[in-house]
């Protein structure tokens, strides 16, 4: 990447965001929280919160527990939406 490539982030929203796409992942494979909090070892909450998007970040342990346990990859999980919005 070169140095000219790189955007300056001005205003919050210009960045756009990071969906987590765990709802859906847990529907499909019908998968429930009380399920996925004790073959994966993550805390309830936090599969909660991730499941509603509330979450304002993640870590990478949980996130390597979601795919091993879930046998999926990292871009099943977050997808980036940019904001078309920007510049």
């Amino acid at each position: 990447m070169k140095k000219e490539n790189i955007k300056p982030i001005v205003y919050e929203i210009q960045y756009g965001k990071i969906i987590v796409k765990l709802d859906e992942i847990m529907k499909r494979l019908d998968v429930s929280n009380y399920e996925l909090n004790s073959k994966a070892n993550i805390k309830f909450q936090t599969i909660q919160n991730l499941r509603i998007n509330k979450s304002s970040r993640i870590d990478f342990e949980v996130l390597a527990k979601l795919c091993y346990s879930l046998d999926c990859k990292v871009e099943d999980i977050l997808e980036y939406v940019p904001n078309n919005d920007a510049e």
